[in-house]
């Protein structure tokens, strides 16, 4: 390839997991079929080509980092079951509550949520277990002392629960839903935080570097980087790392090359890798 954007997501355990990449081959491949446009002025011209996406990986990605003890956590945009509405069933009020519950339901859907109702007739904890292991965004319970004050319970996946009224059902789901996400987005921005480091000072030693600081494992180096490719190679092998390549935001000023002292912009990551 002429170039590659790629994404990599860093893990739980630090290393990093590529999940996506765009690759521009120019037009090498054209020129080997023979593969042409006309232009504007009538000329043949060889086309430029990519390939791209996202690989089964990414879902991987989802939940090894957002998952906990006690099983997925779904980010609400990604979700299959996004709500899971569960009735309070009692002997007396079984029917009234399945009822209420289904209507919840069908509101929900109707406002293009993805909702479902749990209406097995085991206990209320097991239900509640069985979705947090699925990853349900948000949980629903609905009982006689609800139905009876014309509200319901939410409870967050990622902690929380509140009363609303039923009347405000679908404004007070979509701000938990937002919530949710917001409370996994800032958990994955505090580890992704905790996992970047600025590679430590070194001296060269014939073709090795001694860094003035253990490389730990578990944290991705960050850098500024210049150098060709025998400093590059030198730099792997001594931290045992990889190459991430170069971030898509360089530095706002110049900082010094770590090889070469030349100013530069330009700043790269090291990583374990998968």
């Amino acid at each position: 390839a002429w170039y590659t954007i790629a994404i990599d997501v860093i893990m739980p355990d630090g290393r990093t997991l590529q999940v996506a990449s765009v690759h521009h081959y120019r037009d090498q491949w054209a020129r080997a079929f023979d593969v042409t446009y006309e232009d504007d002025s009538g000329e043949q011209q060889f086309v430029h080509q990519t390939t791209y996406g996202m690989s089964e990986r990414l879902l991987g990605a989802i939940v090894a980092n957002h998952g906990d003890n006690q099983g997925l956590v779904m980010p609400p945009s990604v979700a299959p079951i996004q709500v899971i509405v569960i009735p309070i069933i009692s002997k007396q009020s079984s029917e009234d509550m399945v009822s209420e519950a289904e209507k919840l339901v069908s509101k929900l859907k109707e406002a293009g949520i993805r909702a479902r109702i749990d209406a097995r007739d085991i206990r209320p904890g097991q239900k509640y277990y069985d979705w947090e292991i699925k990853g349900v965004p948000l949980r629903i319970e609905i009982g006689p002392r609800d139905l009876a004050n014309s509200s319901v319970m939410c409870v967050r996946r990622t902690g929380g629960k509140t009363s609303h009224p039923i009347d405000d059902l679908i404004e007070a789901v979509e701000n938990e839903l937002t919530a949710v996400g917001e409370d996994m987005n800032k958990n994955s921005m505090e580890h992704f935080k905790s996992c970047i480091r600025d590679l430590p000072n070194f001296s060269v030693d014939g073709n090795k570097l001694v860094f003035d600081e253990q490389i730990q494992s578990g944290i991705v180096y960050e850098m500024a980087f210049d150098g060709n490719d025998a400093e590059a190679e030198m730099i792997e092998k001594s931290t045992d790392l990889s190459f991430l390549g170069n971030s898509t935001t360089s530095y706002s000023k110049s900082k010094s090359c770590v090889m070469t002292g030349r100013p530069t912009q330009n700043r790269v990551y090291l990583a374990k890798t998968y």
